[in-house]
């Protein structure tokens, strides 16, 4: 086997072992009302960016870093960026209409208008 396909299934391996525990951290922090396209974003977006970090790494160490480790990396981190960018799309007017805005507070302005 050579380096880059060791690369490839070493960051696939890390993937995939990390993936799953983060999305679920991250849903369960913040609920996804976007229905299943939502999810499926939200999930290809944080295994993408899960493997960022190795892919530079052992890419950049085994194979070299303009070979390999630097554009592996940019790579998954534009596949996170638009995959998570598609997951707001979906998320946003789902969120809109579950989400009650926040009650801004009494402001000087209503103590105006009040005439206290």
């Amino acid at each position: 086997m050579d380096r880059t396909s060791l690369t490839l299934l070493i960051v696939a391996a890390l993937i995939v072992v990390f993936c799953v525990p983060l999305a679920r951290s991250s849903n369960r922090r913040d609920q996804i009302y976007g229905g299943a396209a939502a999810r499926f974003f939200h999930f290809i977006g944080a295994a993408a960016y899960v493997g960022v970090l190795p892919s530079a790494l052992f890419g950049s160490f085994l194979v070299g870093p303009l070979k390999l480790g630097i554009p592996l990396a940019l790579g998954l981190l534009a596949i996170s960026l638009l995959a998570l960018l598609l997951y707001a799309v979906f998320e946003q007017p789902a969120r809109a209409k579950r989400v009650p805005e926040k009650e801004r507070g009494w402001t000087a302005e209503d103590a105006l208008k009040s005439g206290l």
